[in-house]
């Protein structure tokens, strides 16, 4: 996706586009990668105290549960 992307941004540069535009591409791509890292640490931490092979033990379904 990214690829295209970039492909989309050199093509509308290359017809005269405004420059600034890509700068703020960059910027919101910058802020979107943020924003999934904190997510990932959020998940990361939210399960580091938990012993899901425990949890998922207990839980077993039996039969057509």
């Amino acid at each position: 996706m990214r690829f295209l992307q970039q492909l989309n941004l050199e093509h509308h540069l290359h017809n005269g586009g405004d420059p600034e535009s890509g700068d703020s591409l960059q910027q919101l791509r910058a802020e979107g990668d943020s924003l999934l890292a904190a997510g990932d640490e959020a998940i990361r931490r939210a399960l580091a105290n938990s012993n899901s092979e425990e949890f998922l033990r207990t839980s077993r379904q039996q039969g057509g549960e």
